[in-house]
Order: structure tokens, then sequence, then C-alpha cells
């Protein structure tokens, strides 16, 4: 018999992972109730500050009915306005973690990722549930560390 030289080559090829929209679209879910959650605390929280800041305009002596409206307004709009950037971050997270598996994947991945880090650091602190939040920024951290891993991958 004679001796033969056979030279295998083997070329394993990582393919991307689904995971990063799977991550997002469970994580967008689990953001609905709360996002409800956050709406009830900002409503709560805007009351409180409309009578906080109406109070302080009396002690100060503002007998103007104009003065203390605008104290009003000017509290419940922080609140609110709080309200739509967790609303919107939460949109961006879901929207991006779409474009997980694409070339801008790096972009997308870190983009993902801070904003899962803000909503799980607002759901122990801000507004909203702490098991919503934690859950939701857990989902939206997991898609962007799967998106930046996507990038080094081939195909």
């Amino acid at each position: 018999m004679e001796n033969s030289n056979i030279t295998v080559n083997v070329n394993e090829q990582k393919k991307k992972s689904n995971a990063a929209w799977i991550c997002g679209l469970v994580g967008f879910i689990t953001s609905l109730p709360n996002t409800l959650c956050a709406l009830i605390c900002a409503g709560a929280t805007a009351a409180v500050a409309e009578e906080a800041a109406k109070m302080e305009a009396v002690e100060k002596g503002a007998t103007d009915l104009e003065a203390v409206k605008a104290a009003e307004a000017a509290a419940a709009g922080g609140v609110a306005g709080y309200f739509w950037f967790i609303v919107l971050v939460s949109i961006l997270c879901f929207a991006l973690s779409f474009m997980g598996k694409g070339k801008h994947s790096l972009i997308t991945g870190i983009v993902v990722l801070l904003g899962g880090i803000f909503i799980l650091i607002n759901g122990f602190v801000g507004f909203g549930s702490m098991l919503w939040g934690t859950a939701t920024g857990g989902l939206y951290i997991a898609s962007g560390i799967v998106a930046i891993l996507n990038k080094k991958r081939d195909k």
C-alpha cells in the first residue's frame, strides 16, 4: 500500500445571529408594561410637582393666578418631557435592533447597548417598574452585545 497524504482544509464560518432582533422584539414587548407604569408614575409626579410649585408660589407671595399656573405648567412639562424621552429611547432601541445583522451592526450595537443601560438604570431609580425595566434593559443590552459580536462574524 502506498502512503498518500491527504490534506483536508476545514473553514469554519460563523453565521451572523438573529438573536439581536429577537431580543429587541421581546424587549419592546416587555417595554410596553414598563412604559405604562412610567406613564402612571409621570402623572403622579406631575401632580405632586404642580402642587409643590403652587405652594412655593403662594409662599413667595405670588397672588397672580398666571404666575401660579406658569409654575404648575413648568413642573408638569419637565416630567412629561422625561417620560417621552424614555419612550423615544425604547422605540429607538427596538428599531435599531433589527439592524444588528447588517453592515452597520457595530454602531447599532453600541447605541442599543447604551439605550439598554439607560433603561436598566431607569428601571431601578426612575420612572417605570423595576421588574419590567430590568427585563427590558437586559434584553436590549443582550441585543446590543449580539449586534457588536455580529460585526466580527463573516456571514
